[in-house]
């Protein structure tokens, strides 16, 4: 009987493991069955995309001397006013191509939809995150539970529909969000942190939670948007949305941003 028991304990024990392998929180499981690979959305890019989308935005990219702070390590200066659209090879192209020692993402490719959704699937430089979160000013305390509950190779998807008017959320729609193969309820990601609704970190107790139960807190995420948004000197979206192959963009964007390499 004893025997029996280790017996199913040992099957149960790999049904876990070749789950937790698929669904990426395995690294060298993940790598042999494929799941530390980002959904192809089957969007492609080339350098001709990267230029045309960087001639169209009219940013420039300059660099920062290597020794400047993490906090400063990300610069924007100046407005100009630009109406473009962007296909989504050149998003994806830009998404790719950020010279920025931080710069977080790799293996991105963005899709827009005919029905006004964007897919975005990717994987995240696990090691550039922390660095990434000072420049932006996400408080540390927020960036530690990040780094505890990501896996070593983070990868992940995301499908919903957003959209901006007069710089603030006028569509914001998610539907899907996938971190490793693992489908997760947005709503486990977000929890107030404080009154001012300036951080946010993860909540384990609400894994079994799902989209609908997070419709409470949609107005503190759409906030949390409309102030970061306004923290950026130089952007400002009129309006920006998405329509089939395209992000559709009138307003300001920074004549220069600063990046150390």
């Amino acid at each position: 009987m004893k025997k029996a028991l280790l017996i199913i304990a040992g099957v149960i024990v790999l049904i876990v493991l070749l789950l937790l392998g698929y669904l990426g929180f395995i690294p060298g499981l993940s790598t042999l069955m494929g799941s530390n690979k980002p959904r192809d959305l089957g969007v492609t890019y080339t350098d001709a995309d990267r230029q045309a989308a960087r001639d169209r935005s009219q940013v420039e990219f300059q660099a920062l001397p290597a020794d400047t702070p993490d906090e400063l390590s990300l610069q924007r200066i100046g407005s100009r006013p630009v109406t473009a659209s962007f296909s989504s090879s050149e998003i994806t192209a830009l998404m790719n191509d950020r010279p920025y020692k931080y710069w977080p993402y790799k293996d991105v490719q963005i899709k827009f939809n005919a029905d006004g959704t964007t897919e975005v699937s990717g994987a995240l430089i696990k090691t550039r995150v922390p660095g990434y979160c000072a420049a932006i000013g996400i408080p540390k305390e927020m960036v530690a539970k990040i780094m505890h509950y990501l896996p070593s190779e983070p990868i992940y998807y995301v499908k919903g529909k957003a959209s901006l008017v007069d710089n603030k959320v006028a569509i914001f729609e998610p539907e899907k969000f996938e971190l490793g193969r693992m489908p997760l309820p947005v709503g486990m990601f977000l929890s107030k942190a404080d009154s001012s609704m300036t951080a946010y970190a993860l909540d384990t107790n609400e894994l079994s939670s799902d989209l609908s139960k997070a419709s409470g807190k949609k107005a503190i995420i759409i906030n949390y948007i409309n102030d970061h948004l306004a923290s950026i000197k130089g952007f400002f979206a009129k309006s920006a949305y998405s329509s089939e192959d395209k992000l559709n963009f009138d307003g300001n964007l920074n004549e220069t941003e600063l990046t150390t390499r």
